[in-house]
């Protein structure tokens, strides 16, 4: 039975999940090859023989896999991967004898199409593999290829158009049971990441087996647990380039229970437990910002734990509207809990400015009330209000503006009283700069003016409207209180630029054109999402 899409996977998870858990024989085997050269046109890979030995390791640190029965594989041909398989064979049917519950667990990564593995320019027959692994004596056996055919994304493990990539199983196993995994669809290109410091399949599936998979809390990783979280994780990560990748699950199992495949809550070693807190993605790099990535996981369950080795650890869990960032030292046998921790918060604005994050830009708007220094004779600092919608870049900030004002009083000749209205709309453009505390930005702003003198006279003076425009400088200070809302100061230079009516005796005698400089100042709120 084969499953290479998320619609049967909930019912595949609910069937498997159904058996009792069973842990890893104590006499495992594992066979991890790895090979970062194919076929000679094909572009060499850079985190296959790397992704080999990440897997091994994590079955021998939490699987309880003894070093002794680890078999790496790293720039091996076909001819040595083949006798390496043979010879493990054939060590299994020797304890076969002794009443030793036994597994075999095969892994590899590196450049494959429909019809074989491609190692460093000699090919391995898939159906060679298949029958050497569904062959083995072992009771229990797990084939785990990261593996594909075809694509152009980063770099692509296999690359030659061919028959579908099809692991079918037939009912010939007599023993115990037989799975296997495959990081794509048939027709999709497993892919490398170098931010992840290798393939997203394998980087997933061994932070699955941390820990980042257990989400029933029990401290034990199984087979339908680990698939789970691989196929959900590989699915987000791909969605983030042009070509999705489903990883495959083919099985058979015999009235046993379902496997489990590590113990992350076990002590082991040098290793520790970092307790994750609240539902989010955590990337996780060794030293600090910056360092290789351990980790990007998004761990299952309530606990949210994941086993990693001794050291320190720079830790940014990326929440809906923010990253908060840790720096944690995490000792062998501790564990430790995220949220004890003290942390920095980075918001998305400051992400995309610093061109971090998962987002392109950030939205706003803003709220204000301020004043304007006198622009007529006779007017004073007027109060004005303003309402804006803006983009925040990794370049700068656009947006748009809403502004408007009323003021009443006499006119220039000191005896025709009027209401004089303004609504501006305009552009601004900004660069802000992020300090600790507070962002600051400085820009420019235009705008279109509509104005409106409205005269309270017994003599009859005219209504008047004219459009106008304005420009000026921009100097603001922002500090984010949280919830995405954000307390605003800014200010600056006025120039404006409209028709004015000479008054004299009550009467319109002539116009004039005004350029007055003043000042400007608000302050209010900015939501950002």
């Amino acid at each position: 039975m084969s499953l290479g899409r998320g619609g049967l996977l909930c019912l595949v998870l609910a069937v498997l999940a159904s058996f009792p858990a069973r842990a890893l024989p104590e006499h495992t085997w594992v066979v991890a090859i790895g090979h970062n050269d194919g076929a000679p046109n094909e572009v060499s890979l850079l985190y296959a023989e790397q992704d080999a030995r990440a897997l091994s390791n994590v079955l021998r640190e939490h699987g309880g896999v003894s070093s002794r029965r680890i078999l790496l594989l790293l720039g091996e041909d076909a001819a040595t991967v083949r006798r390496a398989l043979l010879d493990v064979n054939a060590a299994i049917r020797g304890q076969a004898g002794g009443g030793h519950p036994t597994a075999l667990v095969v892994f590899y990564s590196g450049h494959a199409d429909a019809v074989s593995l491609h190692l460093g320019g000699t090919e391995l027959p898939l159906e060679e593999l298949k029958s050497l692994v569904q062959g083995s004596p072992a009771g229990v056996r797990l084939l785990v290829l990261d593996a594909c055919r075809s694509g152009t994304v980063t770099r692509v493990k296999g690359v030659n158009a061919a028959e579908s990539f099809d692991i079918s199983l037939r009912n010939e196993v007599a023993t115990e049971g037989l799975a296997i995994i495959t990081s794509s669809g048939a027709s999709e290109a497993s892919q490398e990441s170098d931010r992840l410091g290798g393939s997203f399949f394998t980087h997933h599936l061994v932070n699955a087996l941390r820990g980042a998979a257990d989400e029933d809390d029990d401290g034990k990783v199984t087979l339908t647990e680990a698939y789970g979280y691989t196929y959900a994780q590989t699915l987000r990560s791909s969605g983030q380039t042009v070509a999705l990748q489903h990883p495959t699950y083919s099985w058979e199992v015999k009235g046993r229970g379902e496997l489990v495949l590590s113990v992350p809550a076990a002590p082991r070693g040098r290793s520790g437990r970092l307790r994750l807190g609240e539902a989010a993605l955590y990337l996780i790099m060794e030293g600090r910002q910056g360092g290789p990535v351990v980790a990007e996981a998004s761990p299952q369950g309530q606990r949210r734990e994941l086993s990693l080795p001794a050291g320190n650890y720079f830790v940014q869990q990326r929440k809906a509207d923010e990253y908060r960032e840790y720096q944690v030292s995490l000792a062998a046998g501790a564990v430790v809990e995220l949220a004890r921790l003290p942390f920095e918060t980075v918001r998305y604005d400051r992400l995309v400015r610093r061109r971090g994050g998962s987002k392109p830009y950030t939205q706003h708007l803003s709220l204000l009330g301020g004043a304007r220094g006198q622009m007529l004779v006779g007017e004073g600092i007027t109060p004005q209000f303003q309402l804006g919608y803006g983009l925040d870049f990794e370049w700068g900030s656009i947006g748009a503006r809403l502004r408007g004002m009323t003021v009443q009083g006499p006119g220039s000749d000191g005896v025709l009283v009027r209401r004089h209205e303004e609504l501006g709309l305009g552009l601004t453009l900004l660069r802000f700069v992020d300090l600790k505390p507070v962002s600051v930005a400085f820009g420019l702003f235009v705008e279109g003016v509509f104005h409106r003198q409205v005269f309270d006279s017994d003599r009859l003076v005219t209504n008047r409207r004219a459009l106008g425009a304005g420009v000026g400088g921009i100097l603001l200070v922002e500090r984010y209180v949280g919830a995405g809302v954000s307390l605003r100061l800014e200010g600056g230079p006025v120039s404006g630029l409209f028709p004015h009516a000479v008054v004299d005796g009550g009467e319109e005698v002539d116009r004039e054109l005004l350029t007055p400089l003043t000042w400007w100042g608000t302050g209010g709120l900015v939501w950002r999402w």
